[in-house]
């Protein structure tokens, strides 16, 4: 039987360090849902809020998803991403990284 816990909508305001573009500051606005029980997952959609198409050009879209999931008890995690622009550029690239670690440092994931 999988168990299914929903959490509200959060924010967090993550600094990303971008060669051309410098230090982009985005506030990223996400709801956690933990989902199963072995292994343990949690879904976690975002959307990057206050977006001005402008400045972040490079940005394909203002919305995408992580899943983290866990290997196995204390042996270690995994992220998967999901949305346009995966594989568009190294700077979108780097915000899904930067993003994941900020949220999986916040939420103490998994602890």
């Amino acid at each position: 039987m999988e168990e299914i816990i929903e959490k509200s909508v959060k924010k967090v305001d993550v600094l990303i360090d971008l060669l051309g573009y410098g230090i982009v500051e985005l506030s990223v606005a996400y709801s956690l849902k933990f989902t199963g029980l072995s292994p343990r997952a949690y879904d976690i959609d975002c959307h990057i809020d206050q977006l001005d198409p402008g400045l972040h050009g490079w940005l394909y879209s203002p919305d995408f998803k992580l899943v983290f999931s866990e290997i196995e008890t204390e042996i270690g995690h995994v992220v998967c991403f999901s949305g346009a622009g995966l594989n568009k550029n190294v700077y979108y690239q780097t915000m899904l990284n930067v993003v994941s670690d900020y949220i999986f440092l916040k939420e103490k994931l998994f602890r």
